[in-house]
């Protein structure tokens, strides 16, 4: 019996058919079988009854393919808390809804969505039912569609892993669902290639932060599975997490650092050494590793001065130079609001602090205060004409629109501030060292943003007071591209009257394209080796973006149609979580296979 993409296929037929007797019952991954090939799979899918007699499990028994909770509530009447409960759900309604617009790019068209899992037709497979055996005997991708490859690298191949990893999971329950988004974008865009053996990355299609005990199995999954993260020791593997410490949260993907060492980690965490004063760790590796920017938005993006149809906001005036804001409460150490001089001033400052001296156990409680009000406090130093300082804003979006320069303090190892202040078109300023900020150093931070030393906070006004108006317009000019690189525009919609081109989605396979074809360059160096690369970078590829070819709208602003550039996307509550099949770059288009590739 073939393994990889034809057991799903087998498996998710089996299960479709709903004649399951007992969920003892269990199918189990078979192993391959030279008088099995790919061809008998057509034959397996027009069985007329399930189970068949004297059914043998020849895979590994922890790798059971597990019944749809569907089916185990149906046959067995068992407590929802007992079944669903294990993947997210609340209710039976919910882990047996049959709403089509639930599933992952809802099924194609070739499938049934039932529970937020795409039970396929027969003939089809796959986690979206996008996959299918020609005539030929061999895997296709929408068949019968069109689907052609991309016209740049990379080639990924998708792992069709066992639904227990991910589809069987509420997708509502994930408050970053990008590893869906990722997965459907990576099939629309054309980089989706089902010639495994040369393939240039491999895409485990789960999000490692939500798998908890499950970790180790869905690695241990594929590499049993499948040759090649055994011929490459999981190089060229792409594994996604949306968890706060990246690769490093939590004892299950501590637990897999080794086994992993040489796979390329897609996080938001860019510290790259243990933090000297606290016990963050450094997870991040220049090189191998890629720092996405989270997937943060906010209310009344829209009228960023970005949008050109954004009129009721003017560009970075010269009446605010600095904003302060929104300042983490927890920046003082004691998860309170850094006091400000309206509200009662600061205390005497207290003697200076080492900032190189690690400090631990009970002494970190006692010097946090000390060390938040300080004149190495930004709120202590900073209070002058032109500077806004608080810790939180009901105007932040004006704040942000007309300020020059914004603090963007990035927490432990990673943070929004500083994507939503550059989407806002105000030129950054990470505070936190040892830290990389999303696609840093591919991109070059330095021509749009300040990176401030922790040790040099207290200078920061001194910092600023030398950019020069020409510096400053360069900086700006320069922020406006990295703003479109830095959000996931072709998932969720344009904010910028854009196509898509340049968004963090096409940025983070640009730069995996570039590690194919110049192996072993210093991520620094791309625009030096790669001409491709550096027109992109600079968001200056050949061609105009035509009004024709423009994103629809992000649609969290619903009440700024005055503002959108173009008409809104199809609301959330409509599809959920997994969003548009295909992204909001298919909005509008028959299927994915016909989607919009801007900048081929």
């Amino acid at each position: 019996m073939p393994r990889g993409p034809e057991f799903s296929a087998l498996g998710l037929h089996l299960r479709s058919l709903g004649r399951i007797s007992k969920f003892e019952l269990q199918l189990q991954p078979w192993r391959a079988h030279p008088a099995c090939p790919p061809l008998a799979l057509v034959a397996l899918t027009a069985w007329p009854a399930w189970p068949p007699e004297n059914l043998v499990a020849l895979g590994r028994p922890e790798f059971y393919f597990l019944p749809n909770p569907f089916h185990r509530l149906l046959v067995d009447k068992l407590d929802p808390k007992d079944v669903c409960g294990k993947f997210g759900f609340r209710s039976s309604d919910s882990c047996m809804g049959n709403k089509t617009a639930a599933c992952l790019n809802m099924c194609n068209g070739r499938g049934t969505c039932v529970g937020g899992w795409c039970h396929c037709i027969p003939g089809y497979y796959g986690g979206d039912c996008s996959l299918s055996i020609g005539s030929a005997g061999k895997p296709e991708i929408l068949s019968g569609l069109g689907y052609k490859p991309s016209k740049h690298g990379p080639s990924i191949y998708i792992y069709e892993v066992p639904p227990l990893f991910n589809t069987w999971r509420n997708i509502e329950k994930f408050d970053r669902p990008l590893y869906s988004q990722f997965w459907k974008r990576i099939i629309s865009s054309g980089h989706r290639t089902l010639d495994a053996a040369n393939a240039d990355y491999y895409y485990i299609p789960v999000d490692f932060r939500y798998l908890f005990k499950d970790t180790f199995g869905v690695l241990k999954y594929v590499w049993e599975t499948w040759p090649y993260w055994n011929q490459t020791q999981g190089a060229r593997h792409l594994l996604l997490s949306t968890s706060d410490l990246g690769g490093c949260e939590g004892k299950q993907l501590m637990n897999i650092r080794n086994i992993t060492s040489k796979s390329t980690w897609l996080t938001a965490w860019g510290l790259t050494r243990k933090h000297p004063r606290v016990w963050w760790p450094g997870c991040h590796r220049p090189g191998i590793d890629i720092v996405i920017p989270i997937p943060a938005n906010t209310h009344g993006m829209l009228y960023t001065p970005l949008n050109p149809k954004a009129t009721s906001i003017q560009g970075p005036s010269q009446t605010l130079s600095v904003l302060y804001t929104p300042l983490n409460p927890k920046i003082c150490g004691d998860n309170k609001d850094p006091r400000l001089p309206t509200t009662g001033g600061f205390q005497q400052p207290q003697p200076a602090v080492d900032l190189e001296t690690p400090v631990t156990g009970a002494a970190s409680k006692a010097h946090a205060s000390p060390v938040c009000q300080t004149t190495t406090n930004p709120l202590y130093s900073a209070a002058r004409p032109g500077y806004k300082i608080v810790p939180r804003s009901a105007s932040y979006v004006t704040d942000m629109s007309t300020a020059q320069f914004c603090l963007a303090p990035t927490g432990g190892g990673h943070g929004k501030r500083q994507v939503l202040v550059s989407r806002f078109g105000c030129i950054p300023v990470p505070i936190c060292d040892h830290v990389l900020q999303p696609f840093e150093p591919e991109l070059n931070w330095s021509s749009f943003s300040i990176t401030v030393p922790e040790a040099d906070i207290s200078k920061i006004p001194e910092i600023l007071a030398k950019v020069s108006p020409e510096q400053l317009k360069q900086m700006q000019e320069a922020n406006a591209c990295a703003a479109r690189h830095l959000w996931w525009s072709s998932m969720w919609g344009g904010i910028f009257g854009e196509d898509g081109r340049y968004d963090a989605f096409a940025t983070t396979l640009e730069i995996l394209r570039v590690r194919t074809e110049h192996p072993g360059t210093p991520p620094d160096q791309y625009s030096l080796v790669d001409e491709r690369w550096k027109a992109f970078a600079t968001c200056s590829l050949p061609g105009e973006e035509s009004d024709s070819s423009k994103l629809c709208s992000y649609s969290g602003d619903k009440d700024l149609e005055h503002v959108a550039p173009t008409g809104f996307c199809q609301v959330t509550s409509v599809y959920g979580k997994y969003g548009i099949p295909g992204g909001a770059i298919c909005q509008g288009y028959p299927d994915l296979a016909n989607c919009p590739r801007p900048g081929e």
